[in-house]
Order: C-alpha cells, then structure tokens, then sequence
C-alpha cells in the first residue's frame, strides 16, 4: 500500500493583505478577563478576532481564555492581547486584537 504524506493546504495571501500571518476561520468559545463571553471568528500566530456583546477601546489590554476541547480534555489557551479593532456587528461588536503573550495550562 503506498504512503500518503500529511499536507496542509493554506491559500495565499493577496498583495493587498495587511496580516504577517495566514487566518485560519475557528469558532471556538472564549472569556473576556473574568466575566464575558464571546466566540473566535478566527485565528492565528500573531492574532484574532472575536464576537462580543460589548465593545473594547482600540488599544486597551485584555485578559483571554480561548477553550478547545481535544480527545475529551479541555485545554485553555489563555492570552493577553491588545484591541486593533473593534467594529459593530449583528447581535454586538467584533473585535480584532493582537496576541501579546500565551499561557497554557
């Protein structure tokens, strides 16, 4: 039987893509600090964006837990990042931030 090697397939960015980085589009659930909740949009090495029911200054810090689940175990990804964006949507604001630092447990 032959081997088939693992690949990704990631596009390629257009010229006019601000992003050092590819996105990859995640639903996953996440935390704001202690209290709010929101969901991932998508993803990468160097940022995200968000879905919130309330708004974040451009430039404000913030605490996130980013929950995953895998084989049955949760794990958080928990970051501190900084708001780049933040722009209404259906149902509340979507938010771009950047990653500043990861803490996994």
């Amino acid at each position: 039987m032959a081997m088939v090697e693992p690949r990704v397939v990631v596009p390629l960015r257009r010229r006019q893509e601000k992003r050092g980085a590819e996105r990859f589009e995640m639903e996953l659930p996440l935390t704001v600090g202690t209290g709010e909740g929101g969901v991932t949009r998508d993803l990468s090495v160097s940022g995200l964006s968000f879905t919130s029911r309330q708004p974040y200054v451009v430039g404000e810090e913030v605490d996130l837990t980013v929950e995953y689940l895998l084989d049955g175990h949760n794990f958080p990804l928990r970051c501190r990042a900084t708001v780049v964006r933040c722009d209404p949507c259906a149902g509340g604001f979507t938010i771009g931030a950047r990653l500043n630092t990861a803490f996994v447990e």
